[in-house]
């Protein structure tokens, strides 16, 4: 006898999908003004657990994350602590490999505190289980690289991101072969400068890079370089058909101005990951004085770039913000 399905609205075909792990880490995301309970919530819209791994945060941060797993369920939402060594070039890289270790379903979805999915791609995400190339482990999205405000991107960098990845044990994050370098005093690993942001995705056994697959080629990448308006329009168009990440990385210019300049947050992170002294990203800038300070920011925001990028524009986004990142954009 053949049983019959009895359609109704709120059936939502989920057997036919994937399951999916998002994991995450953090690190005193309310002191760097980072939308990391936004960002957890996007996630969680589709994905079937988030897992987070907190370095110990001092600033209340794992307080909240530990408020939002008693709201979602330690099912959906597991947080871990790891203390890590503040002083190890590779310590992104491991933050993410153990995180990523802790994730119990078939595909997985990497994602930064700094990065929100919009609602309007959460059956997007899970559609792409079903439609993951077969002869690929690793698949690259787009991302929204948020410049200034909400209504426009840069067109400074490519827009992808290595970003979901089937669970096998052979893929991890960390600094890829070809970059890695010794520091012979401390015998800590560090990376090359430009070969590396300590966090790609490698092979395990051999740190070689893996293969991925996606949207992006060369047609694309020419746009970018040499014809603005025709890229920011083919973008537009990827982000209105494909699930993309909204990075908020440049969105708040001062903070990022702060973060960046000599002594900041990420100049720390960046110098450590090269072993340089600290970098000088604004140059001619006295940070001392607010006027010059004010100055960067809109010079930065007018050009969509920084001096040293090979192009740097903006475009305007016909996609509206993600819901929650417009409620925290309104609030910061």
């Amino acid at each position: 006898m053949t049983n019959k399905l009895k359609f109704n609205d709120d059936f939502k075909y989920e057997r036919l999908y994937g399951t999916i792990s998002g994991y995450t880490t953090t690190y005193n995301c309310f002191n760097l003004g980072i939308p990391f309970e936004q960002s957890i919530r996007s996630f969680l819209g589709f994905c079937d657990e988030v897992v987070v791994l907190d370095g110990c945060s001092d600033d209340g941060t794992h307080e909240k994350l530990l408020e939002l797993q008693q709201e979602f369920g330690e099912g959906k939402l597991q947080v871990y602590q790891n203390e890590f060594d503040l002083t190890d070039p590779s310590i992104d890289g491991s933050q993410k490999s153990f995180a990523r270790a802790l994730c119990q379903h078939e595909f997985l979805i990497q994602f930064d505190g700094d990065e929100i999915a919009n609602e309007d791609d959460y059956n997007k995400w899970k559609m792409i289980t079903k439609r993951f190339p077969k002869d690929a482990d690793i698949l690259h999205l787009p991302v929204v690289e948020l410049w200034g405000d909400l209504e426009h991107a840069t067109g400074r960098h490519h827009a992808w991101k290595w970003r979901m990845s089937r669970n096998k044990p052979e893929i991890t994050h960390g600094i890829n072969k070809n970059a890695r370098l010794t520091n012979e005093e401390t015998g800590m690993v560090y990376a090359k400068k430009g070969k590396s942001d300590g966090c790609e995705m490698i092979n395990a056994m051999t740190l070689e890079m893996l293969p991925h697959v996606g949207f992006y080629n060369s047609r694309f990448e020419i746009a970018r370089l040499q014809m603005p308006e025709e890229y920011a329009n083919g973008m537009n168009e990827i982000f209105d058909k494909l699930p993309s990440v909204w990075h908020t990385s440049w969105l708040d210019l001062p903070n990022k101005v702060k973060q960046l300049q000599p002594g900041g947050m990420w100049d720390r992170l960046w110098s450590l990951l090269f072993q340089e002294e600290a970098q000088n990203r604004f140059p001619g800038v006295d940070f001392s004085k607010q006027g010059e300070v004010d100055d960067l920011v809109r010079e930065l925001y007018v050009s969509g770039g920084e001096t040293s990028d090979q192009v740097k524009y903006k475009f305007e986004l016909r996609k509206k913000a993600p819901k929650l990142l417009q409620e925290w954009w309104d609030n910061a």
